[in-house]
């Protein structure tokens, strides 16, 4: 028995050759996939950090919520919501779920719209018109800042019904959402996106 116990000690069975990443094994220590992080130049503003309550048998226990939303001007942007015992670190774990709860925009042109848009969350309603070029943002200040880290540099913002930040913020997220590029709207369409210029010299 001590004999297989030193050929089994001589053969290193159950490990490998190839050492792991640092890198890698560091952000998995942290508790965060590498995958799920936003690459690129990164930047968040924090919108509201407010103070909640909740009743419970011992008292009433005081916590912060803090509201934060991304993005890296390149069409991708996200938001997060959390919650902590200290400003700080409410505003610190917002900041990470932003990197992680990340949405994408396929731009028309690389600055506007293809379309309207409409997104509602609750009572509150925000539409996103599509404008011409060098038209600018124009509308609602935190609309407008979302669209900011989305690369957007023409659109126009409507909100309706109730104003309140964290409604404005899943709205136009959720508007975002439902944008299509011409050739997802070609494809579903069943027809072959052509340039106008184009199309004239085939005479179609």
């Amino acid at each position: 028995r001590i004999a297989e116990e030193e050929q089994y000690r001589d053969l290193r069975l159950g490990q490998d050759d190839c050492e792991p990443n640092e890198e890698d094994s560091d952000q998995m220590d942290d508790g965060i996939d590498p995958n799920q992080l936003a690459h690129g130049p990164w930047s968040e503003t924090v919108v509201r950090v407010d103070r909640v309550q909740k009743v419970q048998r011992g008292g009433t226990m005081l916590r912060y919520r803090a509201l934060v939303v991304g993005g890296n001007a390149n069409g991708v942007a996200g938001f997060g919501v959390a919650k902590s015992n200290s400003p700080q670190d409410a505003t610190a774990s917002a900041v990470r779920m932003c990197k992680r709860n990340i949405f994408f925009l396929d731009r028309y042109k690389g600055q506007g719209l293809t379309t309207d848009l409409v997104g509602k969350h609750n009572s509150g309603q925000v539409i996103l018109r599509s404008v011409s070029r060098n038209y600018g943002l124009h509308g609602h200040p935190l609309v407008q800042e979302i669209c900011k880290y989305f690369g957007l540099t023409d659109c126009s913002s409507k909100t309706h019904g109730n104003r309140n930040v964290y409604n404005v913020v899943r709205a136009t997220f959720k508007a975002i959402l439902t944008h299509e590029s011409l050739e997802e709207i070609a494809l579903k369409r069943g027809k072959r996106l052509m340039l106008l210029d184009r199309a004239q010299r085939m005479q179609i």
